[in-house]
């Protein structure tokens, strides 16, 4: 009452303190990054290590295991995982969420540093997993004037790219590098007893720079340096040569040297035309929007400059920034217009709407203001919060407001200034308390930790501060204007008569269930079984799928395949991307990809659809997974693509098992006989493991005695081979005013079988050779594409694709019930079990911290309650508003079809705080009343008498939410959920608190009162 006092004596006070709210807030909005999420960081550090030549077997015994040793003692680490490939190890650490991960860095570096590993080996590199490393802008690029695009554009267009201080790192896929190649000649190397190492070594030798010193030249001292430079090609075939008799010979007597590309690798393509691939990540205290102006600024200028050159922006996160925020920022006006539409209908006077709608533009501008001050940026979720707390903001005010009418004795100044001291203290206990069950509830989200916490603790804050705001609005500004404007509570507004009507028939139908309680008590518990009933239905996935038109074709084909038959099955895939009527463009790349736990040979093909398409993107990847399973020779992978959603890992095959064993071999028997027996099933197609997609190799196994008593070691061996298949870098040159590399290679079929790789001669310590047939042995073996690893045991994962057979859901549900436990089921032992996958491995933990968060919040709205009430028996009473409410968000995710997940079940906790609210006003009004009137009366004429505020809160918190809950505008799918649950949970509740309240009342109150209600 004190601050509503010094509001009404200070009004100029109350004016400028606005004003300075809206100076700040609108700061606010303009000093606040955009994004499309809040900012995440994710424990995790990634480990890489390359072993020139080596096998995935090899890697996983000399690298992988000894790497995962030495990290399992590291503090923090909650899961190691990890993949075996062809030259390269990949261990992966999570880290628990608290952990400081600088410290973890530098310990697992230390870690690194200290590991005994053998000595071809290269040293292991750590990196750290930041959102912010994925791309957000991709750009397609194109220059017919140039004949080599890929050094070109890396030469010319990238370092333009890296200048701007707001892009972090620029990444470039697609097309042929230019190289100079020394083509050796193997007759002629034979002829003068020369090996690889030692052409390399010469031509290094002769382009280098050294200093020399320093002299005097006049008054200057000047530096002095000796070194041979070579520019052309030219002078690399004079490069001089002694051979081993000792006569000088030269390059070009060895080797035939040209510029040429290197051996087509990769493909890139954007809408069918051969092209480069640019893509910028930016820096993390910069926005996607800071990257896409200072990026299209630069286009713009190398456009002009380079007059044949065609940069398409394919990819831009600002665009989805922009747009999804515009979208929130419609659906908050409105909201907020709605809102305000109802307060009329139901007051009648636009001063009293105007007054209610000054709570909105107030509480905005503290929360914005709040925001700005926690470090948020603006984002689908925050945002999304200010539009699910515009119908909660003027819950006070209404309940103030109209308690100030219901206070209204005269209508002088002094009588308005009365009613608005006199309302606001009736009510000031209810709003409170309504205020803090609404905020206590979002308490348990600050201690949340994991995806969880960092996606939604921004949401309850904001919904705190606006609920906050609201509630000093409500008892500082409500309370001021209404004795300053004066409105008049008109008997004859549009929703009067309704409500009046609408009182009636409460009173009824109230006193006729306090004759019933029995067949009350009842239903409520028929009610609760429903709800029940209604959840079993329900599926479960961590994130939302959100369409945003973006499909990824990820097709992974064979080990070893040749560039030109994966790109023969990409241009079949191509066919069905380009056949769909609702596409924009698309993006089709192979090799050069990024780390990958798969180990296998991938082609991706990108699709961005039209905005104004006829099919949702579900239903295109749907068409799509259908076609696409027809193509043979690689297994598809079709699914729609978000940031949001990704975040829970996306689509995944219609069969998915993860098995795991400490034996490999044991796992690769189980897991052929699993793919066997699940290909012979008629509703399955396209049944594979990663392990059975073995990838035949020519396996060199040195006997290290032999070896060793020639001089040469194991691994010298292996250095040696991988040179002479693979080339070696000698040096960088400038070409045309481009830096390319001088490989020294042999000719592409100088060791293209087993019987030219087993007459390879092995040069030994003491000048001669040895034949590798001495030394090893050499043949034809399988070896996995990837040895996969998770906490030192081994995975392999089964997928497959359901047949046409399979038509819907519950066709698909009853389908893999079926395959778990007739096929899947009888081959697990103890030896062999099954594991999660990652997704469902989240979703479990996520939702369960949520669990954990919604029963903290019930216990501290309780507590809120009991404060208030001083009664436990009272804080019970409105407790049971909560299951009221459940039938009706079920029913309503049903209805919805919608999932449950993260956003819904943080919509059940937010439920909670404001499903009492009627609840708290309800019992509060009746022990009022019961200070002058009998329990029963009181009982009927509370309810009666809080119909009309507690409609109005209700309405406006329900209709703001409808937009949401109904999906409309961009990026709605996020946050439907919660919408969902708030408007079925808050419509049930209060329909179902409002009647049944007063039985429980009656039934818990005992018999203190005189008047005794019958049975």
């Amino acid at each position: 009452m004190g601050m509503t006092k010094f509001v009404l004596k200070r009004p100029i006070t109350a004016i400028l303190a606005v004003l300075c709210l809206l100076v700040f807030g609108l700061s606010s909005v303009f000093s606040s990054k955009l994004e499309l999420t809040p900012e995440m960081n994710f424990p995790m550090l990634l480990v890489t290590t390359t072993y020139a030549g080596a096998s995935p077997e090899d890697i996983n015994d000399l690298v992988t295991k000894p790497i995962e040793e030495s990290v399992g003692t590291l503090s923090g680490v909650k899961n190691i995982q990890s993949s075996s490939q062809q030259n390269i190890s990949i261990v992966y650490m999570e880290y628990n969420y608290g952990t400081d991960m600088n410290k973890a860095y530098n310990d697992l570096k230390k870690k690194m540093d200290s590991l005994d590993l053998p000595k071809e080996v290269e040293k292991p590199s750590i990196m750290e997993f930041n959102i912010n490393d994925m791309p957000s802008m991709t750009l397609s690029i194109k220059d017919p004037s140039q004949n080599n695009l890929y050094n070109y554009v890396n030469d010319k267009i990238v370092p333009e790219f890296e200048k701007i201080t707001s892009v972090a790192s620029v990444n470039i896929s697609g097309g042929q590098e230019g190289y100079v190649r020394v083509n050796l000649i193997p007759e002629k190397m034979k002829q003068y007893h020369l090996n690889m190492d030692s052409i390399s070594q010469a031509i290094k030798a002769a382009d280098f720079t050294y200093p020399a010193g320093k002299t005097e030249v006049g008054k200057r001292e000047l530096s002095v340096s000796t070194g041979v430079d070579v520019k052309t090609v030219e002078a690399l075939k004079k490069v001089p040569i002694v051979a081993s008799n000792g006569k000088t010979i030269y390059m070009e007597d060895i080797a035939d040297i040209s510029e040429t590309n290197e051996k087509q690798t990769a493909i890139g393509r954007y809408n069918g035309d051969d092209t480069i691939t640019v893509s910028l990540s930016k820096q993390q205290k910069n926005s996607a929007v800071d990257v896409s102006r200072a990026v299209k600024k630069t286009i713009e200028s190398l456009e002009k400059d380079y007059s044949k050159l065609q940069v398409v922006v394919v990819d831009d996160t600002s665009d989805q920034i922009t747009t999804a925020l515009g979208s929130v920022k419609d659906t908050m006006i409105a909201a907020v217009i709605i809102s305000m539409v109802i307060i009329f209908l139901f007051f009648g006077d636009i001063k009293a709407s105007l007054i209610v709608g000054t709570s909105i533009p107030v509480s905005i501008l503290v929360s914005l203001i709040m925001m700005a001050a926690m470090g948020f940026s603006l984002n689908v979720i925050t945002m999304s919060s200010i539009v699910l707390g515009v119908g909660m903001m003027v819950d006070n005010s209404i309940v103030v407001l109209e308690s100030c009418f219901r206070s209204q004795k005269g209508t002088g100044f002094r009588e308005y200034m009365s009613a608005a001291l006199e309302g606001t203290g009736v009510v000031m206990q209810s709003v409170l308390g309504g205020t803090l069950t609404t905020c206590v509830v979002f308490i348990p989200l600050a201690f949340l930790a994991g995806l969880t916490g960092q996606l939604f603790k921004p949401l309850g804050f904001t919904i705190v501060f606006c609920i906050m705001a609201s509630f000093f609005s409500a008892i500082t500004i409500v309370p001021l204007c209404y004795s300053r404007f004066r409105p008049v509570e008109r008997q004859h507004s549009p929703m009067g008569g309704f409500v009046r009507g609408l009182q009636s028939i409460y009173r009824k139908i109230v006193d006729k269930l306090l004759n019933r309680r029995a067949l009350v008590m009842v239903i409520s518990v028929l009610l609760l079984l429903a709800s029940f009933g209604f959840a079993s239905k329900l599926g479960f996935e961590l994130m939302p799928s959100v369409d945003q038109g973006t499909i990824t074709v990820t097709a992974q084909m064979k080990p070893g395949i040749k560039v030109e038959e994966a790109d023969k099955i990409l241009k079949k895939l191509e066919g069905i991307v380009t056949s769909e009527e609702d596409l924009k463009s698309y993006m089709v790349s192979y090799g050069g990809q990024a780390l990958s736990f798969s180990g296998g040979t991938n082609g991706t093909v990108t699709a961005y659809l039209k905005k104004d398409r006829k099919l949702t993107t579900d239903q295109v990847v749907n068409k799509w997974k259908k076609m696409m399973n027809q193509v043979p020779d690689c297994n598809v992978t079709v699914k729609s693509t978000s940031s949001v959603s990704d975040m829970g890992g996306g689509n995944k095959s219609d069969y998915e098992v993860i098995l795991q064993s400490a034996q490999l071999d044991q796992l690769k028997q189980v897991s052929d006989q699993m793919v066997n027996e699940l290909s012979a099933r008629p509703e399955m197609i396209k049944v594979h493991s990663d392990l059975e997609n073995a990838a035949p190799v020519i396996k060199v196994r040195v006997d290290p005695i032999q070896a060793a008593a020639e001089g040469i070691s194991p691994a010298a061996v292996g250095g040696m081979l991988n040179g002479m298949l693979s080339g070696v870098k000698a040096m960088t040159m400038d070409v045309n005013g481009q830096n390319v590399d001088v490989k020294v290679q042999y000719p592409d079929d100088a060791y293209n079988t087993l019987e030219k790789v087993e007459g390879v001669l092995v040069p030994n310590n003491l000048g001669g050779s040895v034949a590798l047939t001495d030394i090893a042995k050499i043949g034809y073996e399988d070896s996995p594409t990837a040895i996969n690893r998770k906490n030192k045991q081994y995975l392999v994962t089964i997928t497959g694709s359901f047949t046409d057979a399979v038509k819907n859901k519950k066709d698909k549900a009853a389908a893999i019930k079926e395959l778990d436990s007739k096929v899947t089921g009888k081959y697990l032992n103890d030896s062999v079990t099954r594991a999660k996958n990652s997704e469902d491995a989240s979703m479990q933990e996520e939702l369960g911290n949520l669990m954990k968060a919604i029963l903290i919040a019930t216990f501290l709205v309780f507590v809120v309650m009991a404060a208030q009430f001083e009664s436990f028996k009272f804080s019970l009473m409105v407790m049971t508003t909560i299951p009221f409410s459940l039938i009706g968000s079920f029913g309503c995710l049903l209805a919805a079809g919608v999932a449950i997940s993260m956003p819904s079940m943080l919509g059940f906790l937010m439920l909670i705080g404001t499903v009492v609210n009627s609840g708290i006003l309800y019992v509060d009004t009746v022990n009022q009343y019961r200070a002058s009137m009998d329990k029963r009366t009181a009982l009927v004429e509370a309810g009666a008498t809080r119909l009309r505020p507690i409609l109005m809160t209700t309405l406006t918190t329900i209709v703001s939410m409808v937009p949401m809950a109904l999906g409309i505008g961009t990026n709605t799918e996020t946050m439907q959920g919660l919408a969902l649950v708030n408007v079925g949970g808050l419509t049930a509740s209060t329909i179902l608190s409002m009647l049944m309240l007063p039985v429980y009342y009656s039934l818990m109150s005992g018999k203190t009162d005189k008047t005794q209600l019958p049975d």
